[in-house]
């Protein structure tokens, strides 16, 4: 689309400002619109440490962009050949500008007033230059910008506008696509300019879009663009997140296709601005999301290798008692549940005081994130993925995860849904043999208060390591507790519905009784008060789904008690309080009133989240419109009470389920590619998508990128000015132009690997629910494929 021409860096152009004294790369010149051409500008690059290397040793190559220069008008000329307009060079009428660092080293030069203090580069910027120009561009002319000494990697850059090819920042589509039969398919037109504002789009409403087939540059369908909303819309109730309470700050303007449902390969084209990214119109186009978090998934088990030919990305097994050389007798359980640790990791003495011994048999959690403990709600995942499976089964086969599992006959989702609750299963049969423990589980498990994620060698000095070297310290596993215990009661008793026959011979039928019995006899006083009565929720869920086992009256009459205290308004907004409604509702059999209560408490969180939220949003997507702006809120699809009510009305109420559908697949929208990054949130999918991610093991696995599937918390909420060091979220906030506080909330993402509140993500607050939602929109009655590695 865009060609560069390199002139001799010799050359002076007359006119010319004084010769700059810092240069920088270009990345990408592109038109904004007809009337603005945005230039795509870089400084260079960090150097990360690797393993075996302390994680201060990191470098900065950068040669900045001299900013002040390039806000000169004369510092940009425009040409043409074939544009009479441009016959003779002419500049730009005005120069606008947003910076931000999107690189950033971890190392510390100095500590001055309760915060790091570097007297070397620790970052790297981007810039992204709008030229506003004295007239528009033309269709099918070839022009030429002379950036004199701003760049090094080129003085002379010449590109052929073309609205139906050339790619606008402005345009924004789902990058993956739509699915044919959506209810709605929009794409949407607006830009952040930084000291510019917003993208004024009131010149384009009522202009002609169209749909242009990739293969054969046709236009298939044309309409008209609309305006949506203005910058000023409120999108949350957390004012203070992001300006204005409005994610994008711009004027939206949208293109509606939704009576279009070709398949093929196309683009969305405006007239005077340019085209999106190529997506696809086909029935199974989130199937590359779930297939990629679904995989980051297995990527993030311990206890195993990570090996050909199931991945490129291969690891020793980590935390194994027997296969992780050097970390036998290194797992140990402890009596204190993890209620009364104290801390995250945990009082060392009181936690050994309390230990009987070294597990021998107990392997297999999930790493939490980019780090590699457990936690009791990681079973979020186990959850989501059955229910998912009980509302679509069709959507899933074997194989086409290419897990070790795969071709044991059972649909690898349920494969990888059970990856967890086989941990318990190994955990709660270990305990009870060695009389440790009466058949409950704990699921913390860290090794936090025994040393840290760095190798410390001889010399005292701290270097990065790979988890499966990570054998210097003790690993406690927590005491038995009813939060765990319940949580896995409800996950074994859906397995037990769907893999009646386990392959590895577990009875989870009775693991799910058993370990409910359990939570009943061992919960103490004070403990249904903890955590905002969280083991309410969790209670609720194992017994609906034994009684959706089992049809036995004790499970439901006690689903009904914990759902006692609903009000008539109360919104099943977080996945505690959703799931025992959701599978109770789903199953359908038992009392007829309970049904109906649990089926509306459901619908009317939908309506909430999936109907009211999307409409008081200019990019339609849905969630707790009050949940503030961090761990995912700008990455993730939290909205699986959207796929439940969906399945619940689908033949009873077509036009509510219908609505609900919709919001689905906008609110997947703006993950995948809406946004005002005109990115995915997943690492690998798409033409465009995060790059630094904190994962300590891809870090260190020696490939120089990041598997496919991880999805960052992103975007996060100013907690103060300045951040104390690189590995604080606010560490950006000093890197950007203009200031902080005038950059929207869905452009607040700066790629700070060593920031865990912006970079990491967890299996269960981002992976697994976003999985989970891509899953269900998958086409059903697929035949399987061997993923890529």
């Amino acid at each position: 689309m865009f060609a560069r021409t390199v002139l001799q860096t010799g050359m002076v152009l007359l006119g010319m400002s004084a010769v700059s004294a810092r240069a920088a790369d270009l990345v990408a010149l592109q038109p904004l619109t007809e009337r603005i051409l945005m230039v795509h500008v870089k400084d260079g690059h960090v150097e990360h440490h690797r393993r075996g290397q302390p994680r201060t040793q990191e470098k900065v190559i950068a040669d900045p962009l001299d900013t002040v220069a390039a806000m000169r008008l004369q510092a940009w000329l425009l040409r043409s050949e074939n544009d009479p307009a441009y016959r003779t060079a002419r500049a730009p009428v005005r120069v606008g500008r947003k910076s931000k660092g999107t690189e950033f080293a971890w190392f510390m030069d100095r500590w001055e007033n309760n915060r790091v203090v570097n007297t070397r580069p620790d970052h790297v910027k981007e810039h992204w230059i709008y030229l506003t120009l004295p007239a528009p561009l033309q269709p099918g002319r070839t022009y030429r910008l002379d950036t004199g000494s701003l760049l090094k990697n080129g003085r002379i850059w010449t590109l052929t506008y073309d609205p139906a090819r050339s790619r606008s920042e402005a345009v924004h589509v789902n990058t993956l696509g739509y699915v044919p039969q959506a209810p709605q398919k929009f794409a949407y037109v607006y830009h952040w300019m930084g000291d510019q504002g917003g993208l004024d789009v009131r010149p384009f409403v009522g202009k002609t879009f169209a749909l242009v087939e990739v293969a054969t540059g046709k236009r298939v369908f044309t309409g008209r663009v609309v305006f949506r909303m203005p910058a000023t819309q409120q999108e949350t109730g957390h004012l203070s997140d992001t300006p204005n309470g409005n994610f994008l700050g711009a004027d939206v303007a949208e293109c509606d296709f939704s009576a279009f449902s070709r398949p093929g390969r196309y683009v969305v084209s405006v007239e005077g601005i340019g085209c999106s990214w190529p997506f696809r119109i086909d029935p199974d186009v989130y199937r590359p999301a779930f297939v990629a978090t679904m995989r980051a998934l297995y990527h993030n088990r311990s206890g195993i290798a990570l090996t050909l030919p199931y991945t490129e990305f291969t690891r020793p097994a980590p935390h194994h008692v027997r296969k992780t050389p050097g970390f036998a007798g290194k797992l140990r359980y402890t009596r204190l549940r993890y209620s009364e640790w104290g801390s995250e990791g945990g009082d060392p003495k009181r936690l050994m005081a309390e230990s009987p011994g070294a597990l021998r048999e107990t392997w297999g959690w999930y790493q939490d994130a980019g780090d590699w403990d457990s936690y009791d709600a990681h079973l979020r995942v186990a959850q989501e993925l059955l229910l998912v499976y009980a509302m679509a089964p069709q959507n899933f086969r074997d194989g086409e995860l290419n897990i070790p599992e795969s071709g044991n006959g059972i649909p690898d989702i349920l494969d990888e849904a059970a990856w967890l609750p086989r941990f318990c299963h190994r955990l709660r049969q270990e305990l009870r043999a060695r009389g440790w423990g009466t058949g409950g589980i704990g699921l913390r498990v860290a090794g936090d208060a025994f040393g840290s994620d760095e190798k410390t060698l001889a010399d005292g000095q701290k270097v990065g390591q790979g988890s499966w070297e990570d054998t210097d310290r003790i690993w406690m596993v927590s005491g038995e507790d009813p939060w765990s215990t319940y949580y896995y009661a409800g996950v074994a008793a859906n397995l037990a519905r769907f893999i009646p026959r386990d392959p590895e011979g577990v009875n989870w039928a009775r693991e799910a009784r058993e370990s409910y019995a359990w939570a009943q006899a061992n919960t103490r006083p004070g403990d249904e008060e903890r955590e905002d009565h969280r083991l309410r929720g969790l209670r609720a869920y194992a017994a609906a789904s034994l009684f959706a086992l089992t049809g036995e009256k004790v499970y439901e009459e006690q689903l009904a008690r914990d759902t006692a205290w609903f009000k008539p308004d109360t919104l099943l907004t977080n996945e505690t309080l959703l799931a025992g409604p959701a599978v109770y509702a789903l199953q359908g059999r038992g009392d007829a009133q309970l049904r109906s209560r649990m089926r509306r408490h459901i619908l009317l969180t939908a309506d909430e989240t999936l109907i009211r939220t999307p409409a008081r949003r200019a990019l339609r997507w849905g969630g707790n419109f009050y949940f503030p702006m961090l761990v995912g809120h700008q990455t993730t699809p939290w909205v699986l009470e959207g796929a439940v009510a969906y399945t619940l009305t689908r033949s009873s109420e077509p036009e509510r389920a219908r609505q609900y559908l919709a919001a689905l697949y906008t609110t997947c929208d703006y993950f995948l590619g809406t946004n005002a990054l005109n990115q995915t949130w997943i690492t690998g999918v798409g033409p465009r998508y995060p790059k630094e991610i904190f994962h300590m093991d891809a870090w260190y696995n020696g490939k120089g990128r990041f598997h496919p599937g991880l999805i960052p918390y992103g975007p996060w909420r100013k907690e103060k000015d300045f951040g104390q060091g690189p590995w604080d979220v606010d560490w950006a906030n000093s890197t950007v132009y203009p200031v902080i506080d005038r950059w929207p909330g869905n452009e607040r993402w700066f790629s700070n690997r060593c920031s865990p509140l912006t970079s990491e993500f967890t299996i269960h607050q981002n992976i697994g629910p976003a999985a989970a939602i891509y899953g269900f929109l998958c086409a059903g009655q697929r035949v399987a494929r061997r993923p890529g590695q």
